[in-house]
């Protein structure tokens, strides 16, 4: 910090004055910034947030002297005057060769270390405007939508593997099929970062939607189950598209929304290379369902479970094994199945109004309905611990229903189900 900290001043006096010298400065700030321990980041965020800040002092009379009769000049003054000094260092670095990058993992830094910073309302406000700057430079017109096969380079295919966050890639077989026939993998693609996939879209083509993950991630082919290499996509056994995987692999573009706009895009694409299909749906987790109903249990008074269920659900919680019981899981099928609709389609967030799931508040802001409930469609042990087996179907119809169903949920958390759901509560 101690070399950084004059680094720093000189940047921003050399920011307005000689861009040509700011620029090699910042590319040595980068370098020390790159080799700083975790203390050390977080002194330079501070003080970076902190020094680049609009003075304090006679704040509210300099604003007043800035006011003139033009409001469009007295706009600009103001403007010129509340704009913290970072933004031109942030400009800076992403002029550098690997500057995008650079500011995609710093503004990562920010949110993780945000929980250990005291004070952190500068650091915040930092964040904020870091996050607006890369919004307009990782806007999905300037992003590529590129298929990921097992041809593509060996480095994003490692990336494919690394990045899986919602099924884990178990071994090159598994990523080969993932990668193979009757399956696509779609990324989003910045040229600043163009071996490093924003976000991956995993699709299976298949002959009806899928209600069982397993099944899905160990099919060949629609019809045959051998390690057989499938030469040729039959068209007439694919008439679904089924979103079972979506990652959002870098945390310094948290709160850009780019994996709504990619689906819309794969589904144009996929509808081009095969006219013939006719659904497109996710299979996805439910991750907060045990958690909420964990909740539920431990609560001193819920109008949602009496007394007898909830004691018989501690009780059944409370062994290991209860879920290899057939019996146990035919008993328990139908008041789950009913917990987990109100689950995703009444709790909802007390302050937004959304839904409180994250994967449903996504696909109902995407524009989808929930479609179906499907018991034991992923049973492993993370399908278990998140949903206790429970996996969702989000239907995506036609692009118009979409965007009517996206604006009435933005717009009045209105929460679009099937008839399958409806009769489940």
């Amino acid at each position: 910090m101690n070399i950084v900290r004059p680094l720093l001043n000189e940047i921003f006096y050399l920011s307005s004055r000689s861009p040509i010298l700011a620029f090699k400065k910042v590319e040595t700030l980068l370098d020390q910034y790159e080799i700083s321990d975790k203390h050390n980041k977080i002194d330079i965020l501070k003080y970076i947030a902190k020094q680049s800040h609009p003075p304090e002092e006679n704040f509210i009379s300099q604003i007043q002297k800035m006011i003139s009769s033009n409001f469009v000049d007295s706009c600009e003054r103001i403007h010129l005057y509340t704009e913290p000094k970072y933004t031109e260092l942030f400009h800076l670095i992403g002029r550098q060769p690997d500057g995008v990058r650079s500011l995609v993992h710093m503004r990562a830094d920010i949110l993780e270390f945000l929980p250990e910073i005291d004070s952190p309302d500068y650091v915040k406000r930092m964040s904020t405007n870091l996050r607006d700057l890369l919004a307009t430079w990782f806007t999905t017109g300037l992003l590529e939508v590129e298929r990921v096969t097992w041809q593509s380079p060996c480095e994003i295919v490692q990336r494919i593997s690394e990045y899986e966050a919602v099924h884990p890639i178990r071994n090159w077989t598994d990523l080969k099929r993932r990668l193979g026939h009757y399956r696509r993998c779609f990324a989003y693609i910045h040229h600043m970062m163009p071996n490093d996939p924003l976000v991956i879209l995993h699709v299976a083509l298949v002959d009806n939607i899928s209600d069982s993950i397993q099944t899905l991630l160990n099919r060949v082919s629609p019809v045959s189950n051998t390690s057989e290499d499938i030469l040729h996509e039959d068209p007439s056994l694919i008439n679904s598209a089924i979103f079972y995987s979506i990652s959002s692999t870098q945390p310094g573009l948290r709160g850009i929304e780019l994996g709504n706009a990619l689906i819309k895009r794969c589904v144009r694409q996929l509808q081009v290379e095969h006219p013939e299909l006719e659904k497109f749906s996710s299979l996805s987790p439910i991750p907060d369902f045990r958690k909420w109903l964990m909740e539920e249990l431990n609560s001193s008074s819920t109008s949602i479970l009496s007394s007898e269920i909830r004691s018989w659900f501690r009780s059944l919680f409370s062994t290991s094994t209860w879920h290899l019981d057939e019996q146990i899981l035919n008993d328990i099928r139908p008041i789950l199945m009913h917990l987990c609709a109100y689950y995703l389609t009444q709790v909802k967030h007390s302050k937004t109004g959304y839904a409180r799931d994250p994967v449903t508040n996504f696909h109902l802001r995407n524009g989808a309905v929930i479609w179906r409930l499907n018991w034991l469609a992923d049973r492993s042990e993370r399908g278990w611990k998140q949903s206790l087996s429970m996996m969702v179907n989000y239907r995506y119809y036609s692009f118009d229903r979409i965007d009517r169903n996206s604006i009435d949920y933005i717009d009045k958390q209105t929460i679009q189900i099937d008839e399958q759901v409806s009769k489940l509560l």
